[in-house]
């Protein structure tokens, strides 16, 4: 069984518990997988796209050259 055919038959399976306490179980347990997950809008992942794409074409500063720029900020 693949992982889609894995997923409907679960699907299939909790459809037909109606313990709460069991189904509040499996609740955890699938949140325990999945409470790490970032979901982005459309606009975070066009500038996410864009700013690789700055980064593929170079126009970037190094961390070391954004620290001397702040300390020549400092000084003035």
């Amino acid at each position: 069984m693949n992982t889609l055919e894995l997923k409907n038959a679960l699907k299939l399976r909790i459809d037909c518990i109606n313990d709460k306490k069991f189904l509040t179980a499996i609740h955890t347990l699938v949140e325990s997988k999945t409470e790490n997950i970032i979901v982005l809008s459309n606009e975070q992942k066009q500038e996410i796209e864009k700013s690789k794409q700055e980064y593929r074409e170079g126009n970037y500063f190094s961390n070391d050259a954004v620290n001397e720029e702040i300390e020549q900020w400092l000084k003035e």
